[in-house]
């Protein structure tokens, strides 16, 4: 009987770890492959099952009490995948305004590591994204906050708080204005570069603004991308910042 109850418990870890390997940045496309989510999933379940006292009520035979437990240890690896996930969100929608805002707006390149549509300046914004993360060490922050969550969070204490679920709403919220600030410095010289092309035009109305206009938007916002890379880095490390803080509070909310 004991060793049932370990197998049971080692399922319910691995189900916890597969929950984030679905929705982790970087880890949870399909370009990783299988073979290799799988592997890191059992392979992580293998260290933490050991470390984690048995329950003292026990593990339900139940199919249906399993399945129930074994949704709420998705439930809480998904949600912290999904709350990391939310720095590249911000960034996709700095880059979408980015775009809109210097002329590449009706152009967009597929992103393998998102499996969907990406802006120009979205897709490099994320690659310089998942590079400082990589760079920084920052998904090891990841992968400890999410092993934290077995010392906070016991197997099968899974619980939906409707405070949690608003706060989770209001990172939302901040997912845009983190948006808006990394397309700051090109929305700002994109306005002055609009700005100066209408007071060239009612100057000189012999210019073709139409045909001088998008050369002028499309250099500009190149320009000043390459110039504010070095203020972007330190924007998204801000975020990131605030996204581990989140991370710390969806699991102590769950707890």
């Amino acid at each position: 009987m004991a060793e049932l109850e370990i197998l049971k418990l080692f399922l319910l870890v691995l189900i916890r770890f597969s929950g984030l390997m679905v929705a982790a940045p970087v880890l949870g496309s399909s370009n990783v492959p299988l073979a290799a989510k799988v592997g890191f999933a059992v392979f992580g379940a293998m260290l933490i099952t050991p470390t984690l006292p048995m329950l003292e009520v026990g593990i339900p035979d139940a199919n249906v009490a399993f399945a129930l437990l074994a949704i709420g240890e998705f439930l809480i690896g998904l949600l912290v995948g999904f709350v990391v996930g939310m720095v590249f969100s911000a960034v996709q929608v700095g880059g979408q305004i980015m775009d809109m805002q210097s002329g590449f707006g009706m152009m967009n390149v597929f992103n393998p590591a998102l499996e969907t549509q990406s802006s120009i300046f979205g897709f490099f914004l994320f690659i310089l994204a998942v590079l400082y993360m990589l760079v920084m060490n920052l998904h090891h922050v990841m992968i400890r906050g999410f092993v934290h969550t077995f010392e906070v969070i016991p197997i099968g204490g899974f619980a939906a708080k409707p405070d949690l679920l608003w706060e989770m709403t209001r990172w939302g919220q901040a997912m845009f204005v983190d948006g808006l600030i990394i397309a700051a410095p090109v929305a700002a010289a994109m306005m002055l570069a609009y700005v100066t092309m209408g007071l060239l035009g009612r100057v000189v109305p012999q210019i073709q603004l139409f045909v001088v206009g998008f050369p002028v938007t499309i250099a500009t916002g190149l320009i000043v991308t390459a110039l504010s890379i070095s203020i972007y880095l330190q924007v998204l490390n801000g975020v990131f910042e605030r996204t581990f803080i989140r991370l710390d509070t969806l699991i102590q909310g769950m707890g």
